[in-house]
């Protein structure tokens, strides 16, 4: 992901690589390892404005040594 135009989150093209990656696949499993009221309850906040929730999920996430490289790497490749 080097072209500026793949680090443009609303470009479909871009989004469908992020998925495709291994790191994305290690987050998507850590989070659907939580109980699932409690990810769509804090990205419902996260739509609505407060993101304390989702940042905490994310934080706990984060403590799996391996989610949190492959969490990394996803925002290095999004920058």
């Amino acid at each position: 992901m080097s072209a500026a135009k793949d680090r443009v989150p609303g470009d479909p093209e871009a989004i469908r690589r992020l998925l495709r990656q291994p790191e994305t696949r290690t987050v998507l499993a850590a989070l659907s390892a939580r109980d699932s009221a409690q990810v769509q309850s804090a990205a419902q906040a996260a739509l609505e404005g407060d993101a304390a929730a989702l940042e905490g999920l994310l934080r706990a996430i984060s403590q799996d040594p391996k989610t949190r490289q492959a969490m990394e790497t996803l925002d290095r490749a999004t920058r």
